[in-house]
């Protein structure tokens, strides 16, 4: 990167996130302090580099970050600028941890930074949705914290609940693969009146827990009747993590987003003990489990001045 040594290098950290939380699903998401890190600056010519080689990253215009960099600058109508990009991906790919929403939101706000566009993090959402097809990702991302979302005919709207108190998660995250298109082909196309009203007022449970810091409603908020019964039989392995995180007093488990990793809510007070526990209880179940501690993002993805 020597052509790029007098520019100025920017650095963009978007957090992981969690969607539906049990009974929120395309609805719901949260922010994660799990970042990628992406390191930016104007170039002569497009230039991708990845701090660690992944085949299934590619290196040229079809890399998704800058796609949804091209993307953004189109709907501004202006032309995206070359530029220089090393990535470090530390949100693992088809986990269900939003991996392709840092993406996503990391491509929108290089292409804010090199074009100047001063986007508002609403007009981001839309860009960010219009390519991801949901906001129940993008939107954690960009804003941080709990994020509960609805998509009306294409209109989007967020409302951002901040995080306090004392809870954090941990994630049981396996060595196998979930693509969430795989996922997403599990679920019914219709539910019945029942299912929908259960989860409705697990949806409600789930607002009051973080409005309220009242952590123990987490239980009914994350009792899902409409997508996580019919993808568990893709995750060996499900009920065995869910039970050993109840004896180790979580205050509930859901899948992460289309998983296969899964989410547990903890206090954040016992975080480190929990994690050091469930990752001796869920290493014991097939599948390679490991467990990813982890406190809840606050302020969404962030933007500063490299130091070089």
């Amino acid at each position: 990167m020597n052509e790029q040594a007098n520019a100025s290098m920017h650095l963009l950290k978007i957090p992981a996130t969690s969607a539906n939380l049990g009974a929120g699903f395309d609805t719901a998401g949260l922010a994660l302090e799990l970042y990628n890190e992406l390191f930016f600056c104007p170039a002569e010519a497009l230039q991708i580099e990845l701090a660690e080689p992944n085949p299934r990253i590619p290196l040229d215009s079809s890399n998704m970050i800058y796609a949804a960099a091209k993307r953004t600058a189109d709907l501004a109508g202006r032309a995206l600028p070359p530029f220089y990009m090393k990535q470090y991906n530390h949100i693992p790919m088809t986990s269900g941890m939003g991996s392709s929403a840092a993406c996503i939101v990391g491509g929108i706000l290089i292409a804010d930074t090199l074009l100047n566009l001063w986007l508002s993090k609403k007009q981001m959402l839309d860009i960010a949705t219009q390519i991801e097809g949901h906001p129940d990702n993008v939107a954690p991302a960009i804003y941080g914290g709990l994020c509960i979302n609805q998509n009306n005919e294409g209109n989007i709207t967020t409302l951002q609940i901040p995080v306090e108190g004392d809870i954090a998660v941990c994630i049981a995250y396996p060595s196998f693969a979930l693509s969430t298109k795989q996922s997403r082909q599990a679920l019914p196309t219709k539910v019945t009146m029942a299912d929908a009203v259960h989860n409705l007022s697990c949806m409600s449970f789930l607002t009051a827990a973080f409005y309220t810091q009242n952590y123990a409603l987490l239980p009914q908020a994350l009792d899902d009747r409409l997508h996580q019964p019919y993808r568990k039989h893709l995750i060996p392995g499900y009920d065995e993590v869910a039970s050993a995180a109840q004896t180790l007093g979580a205050y509930g488990t859901c899948l992460s987003g289309a998983g296969p990793s899964m989410l547990c809510f903890v206090k954040a007070s016992e975080l480190s003990s929990f994690a050091e526990a469930f990752s001796r209880e869920i290493h014991k179940i097939p599948g390679d489990w490991i467990a990813i501690p982890s406190l809840i993002n606050k302020h969404g993805a962030t933007l500063e001045e490299a130091v070089q």
